[in-house]
């Protein structure tokens, strides 16, 4: 929970805090002369961080772009479907909007969304009724609805792109090497140099902090991903009385179809 809450800080908090400390901690530690061998060492290790370091922070930006590509796609669809209801009759409508919003709750914000899911599975069903056979409305409807199956599997998908822990372990050590050089660069007592090294320093750590925060979904454009969804329950579902929902939900989970 306490971590939870550290990384929603925003960055633009952390990086004073961070330049601070480190400004002190300068300010603080003897800085050594690096011989040949250490600054050759200094020199590979920040290679290396860069080259580890840049795919990885671009694929979780890249994951982070997907979800919201994926679960924006589904808005349209399900807006699609909407639209097309209009031309039934207000009795069906009505129905299939009670079981468009039991599906769109079941995945909102859901970290765990599937491409298996039960009110899909009845969303579904209920398109594709006898009743509806000659129906080319509904006929369009349906062949929609099977398509979000596709957009709920791309979630799952890249829910689960993380990073993986050796990558974890890999890039904090060239993070703390690269991290431990930069502190012992001695900058001969020179003030704006020092302001320089900590700048620095606080570059590292926030490019490290942001790769945490897109990994986790913490950061500002994770945190968008939903907003699409949450203005369609608004924008469209405002005549879906609650009481419904939780009758149909129940009916749902007990397959009392």
């Amino acid at each position: 929970m306490l971590a939870k809450k550290l990384l929603n800080i925003r960055l633009s908090y952390i990086y004073p805090a961070l330049f601070v400390i480190f400004l002190v901690i300068l300010t603080k530690i003897t800085p050594s002369k690096l011989s040949t061998g250490q600054l050759a060492l200094y020199s590979v290790n920040t290679f290396l961080f860069a080259f580890y370091f840049s795919p990885i922070l671009s694929a979780q930006k890249a994951r982070v772009e997907g979800l919201n590509q994926a679960i924006r796609h589904d808005v349209m669809s399900i807006l699609d479907i909407l639209a097309q209801s209009h031309l039934l009759s207000n009795t069906h409508r009505h129905e299939l909007k009670l079981r468009l919003k039991i599906y769109i709750d079941s995945i909102n914000h859901d970290l765990r969304v599937s491409a298996d899911n039960l009110y899909y599975d009845e969303l579904l069903r209920f398109t594709k009724q006898e009743k509806f056979k000659d129906d080319t409305v509904m006929d369009s409807i349906y062949t929609k609805v099977a398509k979000t199956q596709e957009d709920r599997d791309n979630m799952q998908s890249l829910y689960i792109s993380n990073v993986f822990s050796h990558e974890w372990l890999v890039v904090l050590v060239l993070f703390g090497v690269t991290l431990f050089f930069v502190m012992q660069t001695n900058y001969n007592g020179v003030f704006l140099f020092r302001v320089l090294l900590a700048i620095l320093c606080t570059g590292l750590s926030l490019m490290l902090i942001i790769l945490v925060k897109y990994a986790t979904l913490t950061h500002k454009q994770a945190k968008r991903i939903w907003q699409p969804v949450d203005a369609l329950i608004v924008n469209h579902f405002e005549d879906v009385d609650s009481n419904e929902i939780a009758r149909l939900r129940k009916s749902i989970d007990s397959e009392e179809f």
